[in-house]
């Protein structure tokens, strides 16, 4: 019976002998036996039925477990219980950032996602539930991906910074690039704008059949199918801009001390920093003798999870698992095909990125008589396995995806090695991980999308994500790589100057005056019981100084006098000591910089502020 449809499939190549036959994708000899759109009859109400409803719902939370692994991975990083804390409530604040900013902007006001159902999605009504959230999993990683970047850093991000971060990454800058890439409007990059209904072509969709030749321009078409640009190269572009402010910072503090101490012409013993030991090279910063600084154990529990969830990342993307084909009968060719291909496809290429990453450390172990094998290198090894093959998935062929895996670690090998001559401090590797290997991923797609069955995989997974007629115009191996050359530098520029512009303001803009009208808004510090905070800097990132009296504080609350003394018999001895705290606040000269400390130590010399 098989047989009997192809011959008659191929039967009708004779209708397309006037030379623009090549304009027309043919899938008479692909793997699942599709049909030519010009001689099928597509059944699209079974292409969204409640199967694929249940399969997108499914799909979208396990993504949204992701950010469990996130957590883990950057709290194995974590060097104390502040930074733990630190780490966990920024991922709380980015799945509420997140849902914020997708549900007022993103979703329909900026990325204008399109329902399966045809229904017109209203500002505020959500029509399609399942595909919001869908896509507020995707928008949400995308702004979690920066919280690895300044875990132990010195300078890290404010709680405030982060929570405005997510809804901005979430809520404008991830929209408008999957507005250009995902959306199915004319003047865009998505291969989408070719999607047309059976009975023509929709509005604001771009006219073509298998007759029409169109210029360059209007043929270029992106392909991202799950992210690998609009989520991960994005992502870590953005974590570049905050590694970037804190180098800044970090520099701008050290040439102040520099000119401080240059202007002293007595400069008191102990006040000159000593110099942390730096590694001696590019190999020993990377693959450290003891090992590395990472909890193991909760390291690779994170990277389990996000290899987990990466297969409901990628597959589900295909947003439906069933689709009804008909050929002259009534028979329906069912849509099981592409989910398969990409999860083999993620997993040949993880099983060849992760070799070469365990291959490259265990050279390490040997060459430099390390300690161990550098777990947190092989996790990471991993992730950049997934993240390159994340763009192209459904479009390349087994070995496609293997090269793709070897050549992502590879290259996030050289993004580690671009860090450490920049002197860029990023904890958990997010930018090579993520932009570095997000910006193959987008390439990659251009490089191995070649043969017949990358074809087939290319068209089929088109025809099962759009609901309606698809009939995308060929490219050749040139123009597919220009095609997404163009696509990832609008990605980078769009994401670069986004997250230069939000950081830059929350950068410049001082803190402190919105602290000390808060605390006197709510009557934190009524009776002035307490010294006032001292913040330095502006919205952005912490600065060590505040260290010093957040560490304090639980020594000076006991030292101070509550209101429940008052009868005390110790009542002299709680106001002397409340005297001294007082006169102290007020007094107390730093014999180093000048200035009254609010601190009980002071940073420079202890000795000298008991």
């Amino acid at each position: 019976e098989l047989s009997q449809k192809m011959a008659d499939v191929s039967s009708l190549r004779g209708i397309f002998e006037n030379g623009n036959a090549s304009w027309c994708y043919s899938y008479d000899d692909c793997l699942f036996n599709y049909a030519p759109c010009e001689v099928s009859e597509v059944h699209y109400d079974l292409r969204y039925n409640d199967a694929s409803a249940a399969w997108v719902l499914i799909a979208s939370i396990i993504v949204f477990f992701m950010k469990a692994g996130f957590m883990l991975l950057e709290v194995s990083f974590a060097r104390t219980v502040k930074e733990k804390r630190t780490v966990i409530i920024i991922k709380h604040q980015d799945a509420f950032a997140s849902a914020f900013g997708f549900f007022l902007l993103g979703f329909d006001v900026i990325s204008r996602y399109s329902s399966p159902q045809s229904i017109p999605l209203e500002f505020f009504g959500i029509t399609d539930p399942v595909l919001w959230f869908f896509k507020f999993t995707f928008a949400s990683n995308a702004a979690t991906i920066i919280g690895g970047c300044l875990v132990t850093n010195k300078y890290k991000l404010r709680l405030p910074a982060a929570f405005i971060s997510a809804f901005v990454i979430s809520g404008i800058i991830h929209p408008i690039v999957a507005r250009i890439i995902w959306s199915d409007e004319c003047n865009t990059l998505s291969p989408y704008r070719f999607c047309q209904s059976a009975s023509g072509t929709v509005e604001n969709h771009c006219k073509f059949n298998c007759t029409d030749k169109l210029g360059l321009a209007d043929r270029l078409y992106v392909l991202d199918f799950a992210g690998g640009g609009a989520v991960h190269l994005l992502g870590g572009m953005a974590g570049l801009m905050v590694c970037l402010f804190a180098k800044f910072q970090e520099w701008k503090d050290k040439r102040k001390e520099q000119f401080e101490l240059r202007d002293r012409p007595d400069n008191p013993a102990g006040v000159e920093q000593q110099e942390q030991m730096q590694p001696e090279g590019f190999w020993d910063w990377m693959y450290p003798v003891h090992g590395g600084e990472e909890t193991v154990s909760e390291a690779a529990l994170g990277v389990i999870i996000l290899w987990f969830c990466w297969f409901a990342f990628n597959c589900g993307s295909t947003e439906s698992v069933e689709i009804g084909r008909k050929i002259g009968s009534d028979n329906i060719y069912p849509f099981y095909g592409i989910p398969s291909v990409i999860a083999v496809n993620m997993i040949m290429s993880v099983a060849a990125g992760g070799t070469t990453a365990v291959l490259i450390a265990t050279w390490a172990q040997v060459r430099f008589r390390t300690e161990s094998v550098n777990a947190n290198e092989i996790a990471n090894g991993i992730l950049s396995a997934l993240v390159a093959i994340t763009a192209g998935c459904p479009f390349v062929d087994y070995w496609g995806a293997c090269l793709i895996g070897v050549i992502g670690v590879l290259l996030y090998h050289v993004g580690c090695y671009l860090e450490y001559k920049l002197g860029i401090k990023d904890t958990a590797r997010v930018v090579p991980v993520h932009g570095v290997c997000g910006l193959w991923s987008m390439i990659a797609v251009a490089v191995f999308q070649i043969g017949t069955k990358a074809d087939c995989n290319l068209h089929a997974a088109f025809e099962g994500l759009c609901y309606c007629k698809l009939r995308l115009p060929p490219l050749n191996y040139g123009e597919r790589l220009l095609a997404q050359i163009v696509g990832a530098v609008a990605m980078i520029g769009i994401s670069v100057t986004g997250t230069f512009l939000m950081y830059f303001l929350l950068y410049i803009i001082p803190i402190k005056p919105f602290i000390w009208l808060f605390e006197r808004l709510c009557c934190l510090n009524p009776r002035k019981r307490l010294p006032p905070l001292r913040y330095v800097g502006g919205w952005l990132l912490t600065h060590p100084d505040e260290e010093f009296q957040m560490q304090d504080m639980p020594q000076l609350h006991a030292r101070l006098p509550s209101e429940s003394d008052s009868e005390s018999p110790n009542m002299s001895i709680a106001r002397k000591s409340n005297t001294k705290v007082q006169a102290w606040v007020r007094g107390c000269t730093c014999t180093v910089c000048g200035e009254q400390s609010a601190y009980s130590i002071c940073p420079h010399q202890p000795d000298l502020c008991p």
